[in-house]
């Protein structure tokens, strides 16, 4: 039996004596989707899957660190830069990179904080601004 992701690439195999075969993606299996999506759900889905956060190596992507209870921080930013480009009419890559001086991210149970920007790596920042830059020109 295989199970095949929307975008046809296996995720679970399992073989002739019942184990399992190969990968499964786990998290994306179980995940709900809701119908209900917000007018920047596109976006927000982008930047969960391609930003992160660099630690020593360790890759935390933005859909995956939470705020405020059960939020993901993709969704706090998505949304903020949806609706200030939407607000603006535009997308400016400096805009972008502004609004992540301004998100604090604590380290060591608080003992530090940095901006988001600080940890992210600099393609990220770069790949971000792209994908605002490409949600703007598809919704305005």
């Amino acid at each position: 039996m295989t199970i095949y992701r929307k975008s046809g690439r296996p995720v679970l195999r399992v073989g002739a004596g019942g184990g399992i075969d190969g990968w499964f993606d786990l998290a994306s299996f179980v995940a709900t989707s809701s119908s209900n999506k917000g007018p920047y759900e596109e976006l927000i889905d982008a930047i969960g899957k391609d930003c992160y956060i660099d630690i020593a190596g360790w890759h935390l992507f933005l859909k995956d660190v939470k705020v405020e209870g059960q939020t993901s921080l993709a969704t706090v930013l998505g949304t903020k830069l949806g609706e200030d480009m939407m607000s603006r009419g535009s997308c400016d890559g400096r805009d972008v990179e502004d609004a992540l001086k301004k998100v604090p991210i604590k380290l060591g149970q608080g003992k530090m904080t940095v901006a988001l920007k600080d940890v992210m790596p600099s393609f990220c920042v770069s790949d971000l601004v792209d994908l605002c830059e490409e949600f703007a020109q598809r919704n305005m």
